[in-house]
């Protein structure tokens, strides 16, 4: 009786306004997951990588010269080739 009273209670505070229902992200968390049982590993193992049709489209003429400054910074010898070098590679990684 005691806990039917509590969720009245709360029902109606969430129906008057006072206390806002859950996220969706809070709401998650509950619901069973199939894959490994917990929701942060299975929402980032729903990640796939981007297709190259995608850098394509939206780079566009970028793709196609990006590499050939790449290859330019390699044969600089600056720290700010070095930088760039070390940029291109670690969002290629985690692309």
């Amino acid at each position: 009786t005691a806990q039917a009273v509590g969720a009245y209670i709360i029902h109606k505070l969430i129906e008057t306004g006072y206390v806002w229902e859950f996220s969706v992200r809070i709401k998650s968390l509950f619901i069973e997951h199939t894959k490994t049982g917990n929701p942060l590993v299975d929402s980032v193992a729903e990640h796939q990588s981007t297709p190259t049709s995608t850098y394509i489209q939206y780079l566009h003429h970028t793709f196609y010269v990006g590499p050939v400054g790449f290859l330019l910074c390699l044969f600089r010898r600056t720290d700010a080739s070095y930088f760039v070098v070390l940029y291109c590679l670690m969002s290629a990684y985690f692309a």
